[in-house]
């Protein structure tokens, strides 16, 4: 299959029902015990931003945790670059808790085809990604999109 031209315009509610199902599977490949750490997970879309809220459970106390996340096309189009601004876990976080992740994501993408870290960010080669479900990208990614709610893509 090959793709020249797509738009995709996800909701909130249809992005956490993906999450919901994703993290189901996850912890059905891994034990339930993971999910039990892992409590209201939600993507919310504001500002531009994509942010993930929950509550994990370390120890007997759950705490809130948010990550706020910018998406952007990268490489004139044939990535995209996932940015992690800012993480909170309760009070703490900001910054510094973001590259302390971003560290361990690089160590556990490193040498993986068509992902690289740098610095905050996370680049996906589209192409890359696309050929593993044996899609052939024709077009490149032109914009995207957070707004009222909605995240839209526009390859063309």
């Amino acid at each position: 299959m090959q793709i020249s031209k797509l738009a995709f315009m996800f909701t909130e509610a249809e992005i956490n029902g993906g999450l919901a199902a994703a993290l189901e599977k996850m912890g059905e490949a891994q034990g339930k015990e993971l999910l039990k750490k892992v409590k209201d997970p939600q993507v919310v879309l504001k500002d531009g931003l994509l942010i993930f809220k929950c509550k994990a459970s370390m120890g007997f106390i759950p705490m809130p945790v948010e990550a706020q996340i910018r998406l952007a096309p990268a490489k004139e189009g044939a990535a995209l670059d996932v940015t992690l601004e800012k993480v909170s876990m309760a009070m703490m976080g900001g910054a510094a808790g973001a590259s302390a992740l971003m560290g361990q994501l690089a160590t556990a993408v490193a040498g993986k085809p068509g992902l690289a870290v740098n610095g905050n960010t996370l680049t996906v080669d589209l192409a890359v990604l696309a050929q593993l479900r044996q899609i052939t990208l024709g077009g490149k990614l032109k914009d995207i999109a957070i707004v009222n709610g909605t995240l839209a893509l526009d390859f063309s």
